[in-house]
């Protein structure tokens, strides 16, 4: 799963910058810019962003069918 790609195409739909959304997540600009290059973002980082964003955050693990 990509999540910076999610993540910036929520963005484009909210009419929001990097910038912004690390304002209303209480992180630095360059906190948000390292965790988005990376992918390195905690469960919390994640929920923040969808309540910033007007997202609903939903996590899943999904059994893989192949057995090892």
């Amino acid at each position: 799963m990509e999540l910076t790609k999610e993540i910036k195409k929520m963005l484009v739909e909210k009419d929001m910058t990097a910038t912004q959304l690390a304002e209303k997540i209480g992180m630095s600009q360059g906190n948000l810019s390292t965790k988005m290059k990376n992918e390195s973002y905690s469960v919390q980082d994640l929920i923040k962003i969808a309540e910033a964003t007007g997202y609903e955050l939903k996590i899943s693990f999904v059994k893989d069918d192949m057995e090892i």
